[in-house]
């Protein structure tokens, strides 16, 4: 029997004063992946960043393994077992790659039974091996598809059970997007549960398990991702001419 993880019921989330998300409810399983996709400013940073704390919460449940996470701060959430990649990353500059990854453990791994520091970041680079080589460069000298990579393999430092990636394919070459998709999905594999939202529905059906559409705060479909992603009303609306 699966086992809910992240539950987000009748959520109504607001940004400097100004409600973004009304009545939103989705869900994530142990080990599954979900996608949530839309338009550029339909509410999707702002239900994940709910989802960590970092949102004016004005109604509705966001539980997670039970605990209820509105009622927590948002440095506390991390050791409940969620990792989170934002849209703009939010790399420690000045810093290596490797330090940036071990800056979680350093703040938070006694709090999530990290014992082996070594071992987690080793964890990280044997899913991203081409950041192995690169271990001690500047964060601020890396191409954008390797700070995506930085940024998703800090948010694992923690062994998270639900990692949350914010767009992480946006505005990569297509070879590097694909990449990127590798790595997600070999992720899941290991089975961390995975939630990502894209503006790109193309990008998203072939990796996940469900999928959530989303426009204007509100759930707009749901369901299996290739029924969805091919309805013809979706795709108006991520194209530009849905609902207006």
């Amino acid at each position: 029997m699966s086992e809910t993880l992240l539950s987000v019921t009748n959520l109504d989330a607001a940004v400097e004063g100004f409600q973004v998300t009304y009545d939103v409810d989705f869900a994530v399983e142990r080990g599954k992946a979900v996608g949530y996709v839309g338009r550029n400013g339909a509410g999707k940073t702002t239900t994940f960043r709910s989802v960590m704390g970092l949102a004016d919460i004005l109604g509705g449940s966001i539980r997670f393994k039970g605990t209820e996470l509105t009622d927590l701060r948002p440095e506390q959430i991390p050791k409940h077992g969620i990792g989170y990649q934002p849209e703009d990353r939010k790399l420690f500059t000045g810093m290596t790659i490797d330090e940036n990854f071990r800056m979680p453990i350093w703040t938070l791994g006694d709090e999530r039974g990290i014992d082996d520091e070594d071992a987690a970041v080793e964890d990280v680079y044997d899913i991203f091996e081409e950041l192995s080589e690169r271990r001690q460069a500047q964060v601020e000298n890396l191409s954008g598809g390797q700070a995506k990579m930085v940024s998703i393999g800090r948010a694992l430092a923690l062994k998270p059970d639900l990692l949350i990636l914010d767009e992480p394919l946006e505005g990569l070459a297509p070879i590097i997007v694909e990449r990127l998709k590798e790595y997600i999905e070999e992720i899941n594999d290991r089975g961390i549960a995975v939630l990502i939202a894209e503006s790109n529905v193309q990008h998203v059906p072939e990796m996940v398990d469900e999928l959530y559409v989303v426009e204007r705060g509100e759930i707009f479909d749901s369901g299996d991702p290739m029924e969805v992603s091919q309805k013809r009303d979706v795709q108006e609306l991520m194209q530009g001419s849905g609902q207006e």
